[in-house]
């Protein structure tokens, strides 16, 4: 069970080191992508250096086209905040993460079910307020991310741009 009451703030940027694949919602979920991403990260997270934190960044970006599926390919990558980009391991990759207004929702349970929070979030929430779907959002993994337990929480970040005329 989530908390499907979205928190709007405004939050800085910040770059992210790790590793990526490219995936569908349907392989993740059949195949465990994710999951092996998350264990090749586990074995080489340690080649990340001036990391800011222990919180993992799991970014998701979709296709500029704003049409999304159960089959459509989407670029995952898993990492850590860093103060800067000044040295990539190699085979990793970095994404900067911009600064604005996102909106904040916390998927209570195990991550099994986290679709059904980024459907409340893409299919309800972001609909009734007229925005047009993002081309990323990313989760935080912290020390409240709890792999198949119940009490696990993840904090998924929206940005909150495309406004055609809603106000917040």
């Amino acid at each position: 069970m989530s908390h499907y009451t979205p928190v709007i703030l405004q939050r800085e940027g910040f770059p992210v080191i790790g590793l990526k694949t490219v995936t569908t919602v349907k392989a993740s979920i059949e195949h465990g992508a994710i999951k092996r991403l998350e264990a090749s990260f586990f074995k080489r997270s340690i080649e990340i250096q001036n990391r800011v934190g222990k919180a993992k960044i799991l970014v998701q970006i979709y296709p500029p086209s704003g049409y999304f599926s159960y089959h459509t390919s989407y670029t995952v990558l898993l990492g850590y905040p860093v103060e800067n980009l000044g040295t990539i391991p190699e085979g990793m990759t970095s994404y900067q993460i911009p600064a604005g207004r996102y909106a904040r929702v916390t998927h209570v349970g195990d991550e099994a079910w986290i679709s059904k929070t980024y459907s409340f979030i893409y299919r309800h929430w972001l609909p009734r307020r007229q925005r047009t779907p993002p081309t990323f959002d990313y989760e935080v993994w912290d020390t409240r991310y709890l792999p198949g337990q119940v009490q696990s929480q993840i904090d998924i970040y929206v940005p909150l741009n495309g406004n055609r005329g809603s106000m917040w």
